[in-house]
């Protein structure tokens, strides 16, 4: 959390799996848990309770005696969810498993920096500056293309040293062909690389050799260039793309075997790829979010249809929904359908053999944010409040939308909650709250926020209502109001009447 303003309490959270809440309170001190700084755990812990975590760990490099871990273990009558005291004994081991991380702490940068001048000084004698460097780079480029009539040279150096120098044709005809000699090694990446070398020399694309895949590559090359016979480090194939201007417009349908449609998603295509039996067309959707390969040998008479997966731009959630439907209903037993600017000749229809994942998305996850943002499209179609779904959008995000829109509807929704903090001000209040055994209280609110990422949304006024069983924190609280006139009194809530939360303004007469 940027704790700009506060934190609430939580320095650092996370959902489990089992979308529990995690709550993690961070604290520099050293030394001991003298009382001041347990009052600011306390604070801490009241600000987290708002949150309502099903844990809360506290981070501290300090390893509790028996009596500070004794007064730790005391704050769970009053806070349930108080798990752990993760002291310096515990951080040690931690930053024992990640050597990278105490490395990049304690990384020094002016070291760098003064490694950085003393190899610029060692090239002084070569190079005087910036200018003499691009004049050289320029007439070296200059002198290079006068090598050969046939082919034009530009060399680049990556930032580990290694040099790659390209070769291509100056004109359409006319030049020395390259020979090369390849050995694959007899393994199955060696073999998959032979195959994907194949594919992309037939329909185009790219591929990238190296040792991992070659026993031998050599390259007899023309002779103005004076390489002989080379042996080759690496071999990287590309062919020619083209821009497809205008794109190239298709249709992707998902339909079950009785040829009903389930989901479809417009397409274009914006490149392509050419080899010497077929092509490969590169596009996607009209947002970008799903990326297509379509590769079509005219030899064989078949087509290979690839997917990538990209949610991470901004994007209104409409936008987003129809690419999760799509991941969704892809399920094995049903067909893709793929159809070319629109032309059912056009049409290539293949069945669906295995699920469409996205990263660790299964097709079931993918179904259920389907819904949440068809959720979070109708909160915003209802409130007239349209955002971009926020990056960090968490399925407890998703419920608060599914509340909101229940509140909207007119129901009323039970919230979860084990604790109430009510302020007092007289000490019959007070002693009225302890002889209990129950009260039921509702409160009013002006406006019931929903807040979703960086957004709130504003439901209007609404009421809550609580029934408790017991004070939790008697003692303190009565020290609390002698020493400054109010307390916040801590109580537990019943477990047969939880919280409930609805919108209006009326209160019912039942409150007590």
């Amino acid at each position: 959390m940027d704790g700009t303003g506060g934190d609430g309490g939580r320095d650092l959270y996370e959902y489990t799996p089992a979308n529990e809440l995690l709550l993690y309170e961070a604290k520099s001190f050293t030394g001991r848990m003298v009382s001041g700084r347990r009052s600011q755990v306390m604070d801490s812990l009241r600000s987290a309770a708002r949150h309502q975590p099903d844990h809360w760990d506290l981070l501290v490099p300090i390893d509790p005696t028996p009596s500070e871990q004794r007064w730790f273990d005391s704050l769970r009558a009053e806070f349930p969810f108080v798990r752990s005291w993760r002291g310096r004994s515990w951080l040690d081991m931690q930053f024992a498993k990640h050597p990278d991380l105490v490395r990049y702490a304690l990384q020094q940068t002016g070291d760098y920096i003064l490694e950085r001048i003393a190899e610029a000084r060692a090239e002084r004698d070569v190079l005087l500056n910036v200018p003499d460097y691009l004049d050289r780079v320029q007439v070296l480029h200059a002198r290079a293309q006068e090598i050969s009539p046939h082919y034009a040279l530009r060399a680049e150096v990556d930032a580990s040293g290694n040099s790659t120098v390209h070769v291509t044709p100056k004109g359409p005809g006319g030049h020395v062909p390259f020979n090369f000699n390849l050995t694959f090694r007899n393994s199955e990446v060696g073999g998959a690389e032979k195959r994907r070398m194949e594919e992309v020399m037939r329909c185009g694309g790219e591929v990238e050799l190296t040792s991992d895949h070659l026993i031998e590559a050599s390259v007899t090359a023309p002779a103005e260039l004076g390489l002989g016979t080379l042996s080759l480090g690496g071999l990287r194939i590309t062919s020619p793309r083209e821009e497809l201007s205008p794109p190239l417009s298709a249709q992707l349908a998902v339909r079950r075997d009785s040829g009903n449609p389930v989901v479809s998603l417009p397409l274009h295509f914006t490149q392509r790829d050419t080899g010497v039996a077929g092509s490969t067309l590169h596009g996607g959707d009209l947002n970008n979010f799903l990326g297509v390969r379509l590769r079509v040998d005219r030899g064989t008479r078949t087509c290979n249809l690839t997917f990538d997966v990209d949610l991470s731009s901004p994007s209104l959630p409409q936008n987003m929904l129809p690419v999760l439907r799509m991941i969704g209903s892809a399920r094995p037993g049903r067909f893709l359908a793929l159809t070319l600017a629109g032309r059912n000749q056009g049409r290539m229809t293949a069945q669906v053999t295995t699920d469409m994942t996205f990263g660790t998305l299964s097709p079931e996850e993918a179904m259920w944010w389907a819904d949440a943002f068809e959720d979070l499209i109708r909160l915003q179609n209802r409130t007239g409040h349209y955002f971009a779904v926020p990056e960090d959008f968490t399925k407890r995000d998703a419920l608060d939308v599914k509340e909101a829109l229940s509140l909207i509807d007119g129901e009323t929704v039970t919230l979860r909650a084990k604790s109430l903090s009510i302020e007092v001000t007289t000490s019959e209040a007070l002693e009225q709250l302890a002889a209990g055994p129950q009260f039921r209280l509702e409160a009013l609110s002006e406006s019931l926020n929903f807040k979703i990422g960086d957004h709130e949304i504003d439901l209007g006024p609404g009421i809550e209502t609580c029934t408790t069983d017991q004070v939790l924190n008697l003692k303190q609280a009565r020290r609390e109001l002698s020493r400054s006139g109010q307390a916040t009194v801590h109580m537990s809530v019943s477990e047969r009447f939880p919280v409930t939360r609805r919108l209006g303004t009326s209160l019912s007469s039942e409150a007590s």
